[in-house]
């Protein structure tokens, strides 16, 4: 999990506890977590199948953000849907962050919103240049279009998804074992392999330590995963963050997601972390 310390953009995690079953996309339960600009997306919220049966994408809101997760075999794609740049008042602009298995963020900007369709654009990328989301007609499915020169189409059917009480325990342990042991603990939650998604830029395993250690000297984090789900090998939580400092003026709150990797002796792992800032007034 990362979180994202406000002094240093440093992308940090958060957890809260409780196994649950997700409810339908774009369930109403979910809607209380988004911000006036993001409520337009509430339908883009839920559990989604890819029609051929390979893939699925997870979409859950957390205190402002919107957090996609997409599984598909050994691979992941982390996607972050805000309206504001970085801590302080939310600017209303639509951001949205492609992070395919976890080696870069791109930023898209939101270029058209319809009543239950959505479109953002990154002229400067190669591919896609644009991304759009849509429901389906009759609201039975949603569609995923990538363009720019070329157009790749993605179909979903509504899905469903059972929470993952072993990751939602390792994410709490996570948090235990750091707020015990600060960057130490951080670290050994961590795969081998593993990294984090700063402002930045990527931080690999061997500067984790580097990274982290400012944040974690000068107060406490604490976090709790409020989503969680699998498939196979991986698996990730998206939960919420609080940061307590020397002074109450140090404090922050942030969002995050985690992906979670099983090892061979059945222990899971960090294997990528990213958060946001939670916009204050």
């Amino acid at each position: 999990m990362l979180r994202l310390a406000l002094a240093s953009f440093i992308v940090l995690a958060g957890c809260s506890g409780g196994s649950r079953t997700a409810a339908p996309a774009g369930a109403p339960s979910t809607t209380a977590e988004l911000s006036p600009a993001l409520t337009p997306l509430a339908w883009w919220l839920g559990d989604w199948d890819a029609d051929d049966g390979d893939g699925s994408e997870h979409w859950v809101a957390a205190a402002g953000a919107i957090y996609g997760v997409s599984l598909h075999g050994r691979t992941f794609e982390v996607m972050v849907i805000d309206d504001g740049d970085g801590p302080g008042r939310p600017d209303g602009v639509l951001r949205f962050f492609a992070m395919p298995n976890g080696a870069r963020s791109v930023e898209f900007r939101q270029r058209t919103l319809g009543e239950h369709a959505a479109t953002f654009a990154n002229d400067e990328h190669d591919f896609p240049k644009t991304i759009t989301y849509q429901l389906a007609p009759g609201r039975s499915g949603l569609d995923a279009v990538l363009g720019g020169g070329k157009e790749i189409a993605y179909r979903f059917k509504r899905g469903t998804r059972v929470a993952a009480p072993e990751l939602e325990a390792a994410d709490l342990a996570f948090a235990a074992d750091t707020g015990k042991r600060g960057v130490d603990g951080w670290v050994a939650a961590f795969d081998p392999k593993g990294g984090m998604m700063r402002r930045a830029g990527r931080v690999e395993y061997a500067a984790i330590a580097e990274v982290m250690k400012p944040t974690l000297s000068a107060g406490r984090l604490d976090w709790a995963p409020i989503a969680s789900g699998k498939v196979g090998d991986l698996g990730f939580t998206v939960g919420k963050a609080t940061f307590t400092g020397a002074r109450p003026e140090d404090g922050w709150r942030s969002t995050y997601v985690t992906i979670w990797h099983r090892q061979p002796d059945g222990a899971w792992k960090v294997l990528f972390d990213t958060g946001r800032p939670v916009q204050e007034p």
